[in-house]
This record gives C-alpha cells, structure tokens and sequence, in this order.
C-alpha cells in the first residue's frame, strides 16, 4: 500500500495544529477557542447550558456544515488531531472513521484469503470485501448512537450550566496536552493535566475502538450532512472511470485500501456517506481510474455488485 498520501494528511493536520500554538501565543486564546467555536456540538452545548442561543458562533457552525456537506468527512482525514494520532501510530491502515478499525478486507480465493488485493473471491457478493460503511443499516445505528450520546451531553450541560464535552473531546484533549506542554516548556508551571489528559485521550483513541463511529457526537452532525448529501445525490466524491476500471476483472483494491471499506466501483451512497477524502483509493489504484468529481456516477459494467445483483435474481428464476 502506498502512503505518500497518508504522509502529506499527516503533515497538513500537523501544520493546523501549529498554526493554531503559535497563533495562541501571539493573540492569546484566540485561535483555539475559535477551533472549538467552530464545533456544532460545542455551539449546542452552549446555548442548552447559558439558557440563550450564541448568535455570534452562528455563521462559523454553518460554514462548517456546508464545507462538510460539499465535502463529506474530509476533516476527519486531514484536519482532526484524533485521526492524525491515528495516522500515525495506526499503522499503515489506521481504523476508519464509520468503516473497519484499520485490518484489509478480506478476499478469499479458493476459501482461504487472497494477498493480492486485486484478486477476485472465489464467490460475489456483496458481503465480500465491503466494509461496514457499505451496510445502511450500520450506518443507521451509528447515528442513533451519536445522537444518543449527544442528548445525554445536553442534559448534563443544561443540569450544570458547562458546556461537559468540552471536557472528553479528543479534539479538546489534543489541545489540552498542548496547553500543558506550554506551561512546562514556557512557564515553568507543570500540573496534573500533563498526565491526566494524554491519558484520557489515549483510552478514548484506542481502548475505545470504536470512539469515532459510535460516540463521538461530532459524527452525528456529521452523519446528517452525509445523509442529506445522499438523498440529493449531490456533493464531490470519488468515482471510477468505466472506461479503465478492473473491477470487472476482479480488482478489489479500492476497498482494500479503504479505511471505511468504500467499493469505488459502486457509486451508491457510502461514497457521500462515509468518504473521509482520505484519497488512498486514488492513489492506490492500479489502473488510475478513481477521480474526485462532483456529482452521481454509474456503477462500472460487470463489477462485483452487478454480479451479485445476477446471482441474488438467478434462484428465484430457476
């Protein structure tokens, strides 16, 4: 697998977090607390635990729901400092956001599983290879976990006026470790958050496997602009070109690369849903075939969800 590109992700959410140090340092807490302004679930917590809605937050939440909505996850591949700790001490396949937590899919040949990822399985179908993102119904349950997660926070917050999430979000212990480090380092004040947030951050990123998929309450927002970019149809996302596609063939190797397991080759709503942008497809394709384009494309010709569409229809013919 190659991870040029997983390198650069790693490099672009690096430089984001040291913008937002030395910009704190030469404005104050300007620039991370206006990260975290920029939170929706932050804005919701606010406005439940001061009994009033913060107007002035309004437009940089809506921004940051409309850039998702164009652009699906692509924060949690390139900007999100839980992913960047993911990207690198994940392995060469770091866990996904919605999809597996970082194995290859498997591809069986012949009953055992095949090395080459572009090999075909001994039988089609669309439980072969495609990761949990792929399944509506995981997605489904995903969300509803979210969003259960999300009023337990807002009931908390409204019962103690403090915005809790604040103080569990990976996002806000990456920054928390950061102001610790600072007062060692810079004003020789060392405390107990130097030690209690990494951990805290380290048992929510990999004791908590599935931290991102099932509780992070970011990812319901997130999940309702995936939906909505589903049901439209509308928003960029990968696609395959028809023309030099293998996938008929037998290649796998766009949801092998793919943290959330995403088959290319089929361009139903994982790919609006769940696409993190991670771009791994794109650049581990063997033909060169996957682009970011807007718009809905077509499922390739012959590829392994059209078989498996064939082999579901042929008993009941028979």
């Amino acid at each position: 697998m190659k991870t040029r590109i997983k390198t650069i992700r790693i490099l672009v959410a690096t430089a984001v977090l040291a913008l937002a140090v030395v910009a704190a340092h030469l404005g104050g807490n300007a620039a991370i607390g206006t990260l975290c302004a920029l939170c929706p679930v932050g804005f919701a917590q606010i406005a439940v635990a001061s009994g009033s809605v913060p107007w002035g937050l309004m437009p940089g939440v809506l921004a940051v729901l409309v850039i998702v909505f164009l652009l699906g996850r692509a924060f949690c591949s390139w900007l999100c400092p839980s992913q960047l700790l993911k990207n690198v001490f994940g392995g060469h396949t770091p866990r996904g956001i919605l999809g597996r937590s970082g194995e290859a899919v498997p591809v069986f040949r012949g009953g055992s599983a095949a090395s080459d990822p572009s090999e075909p399985p001994a039988s089609v179908g669309k439980s072969s290879g495609s990761g949990c993102s792929t399944c509506s119904s995981c997605g489904t349950s995903s969300l509803k976990t979210q969003g259960l997660v999300l009023v337990v926070l807002l009931v908390v917050s409204f019962a103690v006026g403090f915005p809790v999430f604040c103080l569990l979000c990976p996002i806000g212990l990456v920054f928390g470790t950061l102001w610790a480090l600072n007062r060692v380092f810079v004003l020789l004040q060392p405390g107990w958050e130097l030690i209690v947030f990494p951990l805290m951050l380290l048992a929510e990123l990999f004791l908590f496997k599935r931290w991102c998929s099932s509780i992070c309450p970011l990812g319901f927002f997130f999940g309702l602009m995936g939906k909505l970019r589903a049901k439209l149809g509308f928003g960029a996302r990968p696609q395959a070109d028809c023309a030099t596609c293998i996938s008929k063939e037998g290649c796998r190797t766009c949801s092998t690369v793919c943290p959330e397991g995403i088959d290319v080759a089929d361009p139903g709503k994982a790919t609006l849903e769940a696409c993190t942008f991670c771009l791994d497809c794109v650049e581990n394709c063997p033909t060169k075939s996957i682009k970011v384009k807007a718009g809905a494309g077509k499922p390739i010709p012959g590829s392994f969800d059209e078989l498996s569409d064939v082999e579901e229809v042929e008993p009941s013919v028979r």
